[in-house]
């Protein structure tokens, strides 16, 4: 990395760069592939090989910043030591420093990639109607895209991924933080209808959701979308809070989403676990939501009520106004019947101690039956899975 560095380090004014009509996005297929052997030849010395690389790299994509720098970088040193190069570095050192940080998060990525196989512990289990998840890792500055076989969450795609300059854990209107948490994308915005830094389309997320709400967070429009039209990839923190792909990659993604039922995972160094350790996780998890059911049809008030937490609020009760009213419900039932379908369960990426669950609940008892979405938030407290939070989900703010 320190050779990397030397070579990076130049004069970002030599650079330039053709735009492509904003209706033509090109591709990104083996261009990453292509930018990672180049700086392994860098990294082995092997200059002439890499000046080869690269100059195939930006003849592909001339609006590739980094491949840019680098393969200008590369010329300069033909008649210029690499210890000289960057002399001019001051006037456009934000820019190369966004691009030395780039390439560091490519390499980083290619060495660390998780094995075939693995899943992130946070993704607990996929509804059947969900094909697809978005997992977005922040430390990789990288996008993840599972796919749902038969119940079974497998990765099937990554992409780079920019976030927000201001880092991560995002709290309050104009930060520039991306949030980290469960959330769901909940529309879609084609590029005719976005300002051109959006480029090839936007997927926005239900940011704030109502654990957001319930913490105090603050701001709105949190998007997945693509890359300004004059540059192929932005440097690792780049956008005022929304994840950012290279055009051709936000195309080919969106290709796979749901609007409707398309879970984002955001988090910052997701914790991989094999396939073995994921089904005893599940297997864990759903006897703790399966004894909620079991214990709400029995209704016994003091059993059913052992499932919550005494921070529980919904918008409208606390703990001690909900358990009076679900006691006085419960209680003038005859019989109650509850059947728990199309379960999702996600937990935070960044706070294991609190997850996402969602169903279609069909509630049936001798004066009402009605089915109805169902989110819930579980907090983990002293061991033991409890309900903080049960309603609607939420939609967020587009």
């Amino acid at each position: 990395m320190r050779k990397l560095k030397k070579i990076v380090l130049s004069s970002f004014l030599c650079c330039s760069f053709s735009l492509q009509a904003a209706s033509d996005y090109g591709i990104s297929e083996g261009n990453e592939e292509l930018l990672l052997k180049g700086l392994d030849s860098l990294a082995s010395q092997q200059f002439d090989t890499a000046l080869s690389q690269f100059k195939e790299l930006t003849t592909k994509r001339p609006d590739f910043r980094l491949a840019q720098l680098v393969y200008a970088d590369l010329m300069a040193s033909q008649a210029n030591p690499l210890g000289q190069i960057g002399s001019e570095r001051s006037q456009r050192k934000k820019e190369i420093n966004g691009l030395i940080d780039e390439a560091r998060a490519r390499l980083l990525i290619s060495k660390d990639k998780p094995q075939s196989g693995l899943i992130p512990s946070s993704l607990i289990k996929m509804s059947k109607d969900q094909k697809y998840l978005i997992g977005i890792d922040t430390k990789f500055s990288r996008l993840f895209v599972f796919e749902n076989r038969k119940g079974v969450p497998t990765l099937i795609k990554d992409y780079y991924a920019s976030y927000g300059r201001g880092g991560t854990e995002k709290q309050k209107r104009g930060d520039l933080k991306t949030p980290l948490g469960v959330y769901f994308v909940t529309n879609r915005f084609f590029d005719d209808r976005l300002p051109e830094r959006y480029g090839s389309g936007a997927l926005p997320i239900n940011y704030p959701n109502v654990w957001d709400s319930r913490k105090g967070r603050t701001g709105s429009g949190i998007w997945v979308h693509g890359s300004p039209v004059d540059t192929y990839s932005r440097p690792p923190k780049a956008s005022e809070g929304c994840i950012s792909l290279t055009n051709p990659d936000f195309i080919d993604l969106d290709k796979l989403i749901d609007i409707k039922n398309t879970p984002v995972l955001i988090g910052s160094g997701f914790d991989w676990i094999d396939q073995k350790s994921w089904v005893a996780q599940q297997n864990t998890i759903q006897k703790n939501i399966e004894q909620w059911r079991v214990d709400w049809e029995s209704q016994e008030h003091s059993r059913y009520i052992t499932h919550y937490s005494k921070k529980y609020r919904d918008g409208e009760r606390d703990y001690q106004a909900f358990s009076e009213y679900k006691e006085r419900v419960n209680s003038s039932k005859e019989f109650i019947k509850i059947d728990l379908k199309d379960m999702s369960l996600f937990r935070y990426p960044n706070d294991p101690s609190l997850m996402v669950a969602t169903f279609n609940q069909d509630y049936e008892s001798n004066n009402y039956a009605g089915e109805s979405i169902k989110r819930q938030y579980w907090v983990k407290e002293d061991g033991q899975w409890k309900i903080a939070y049960e309603g609607a989900p939420s939609k967020g703010k587009p």
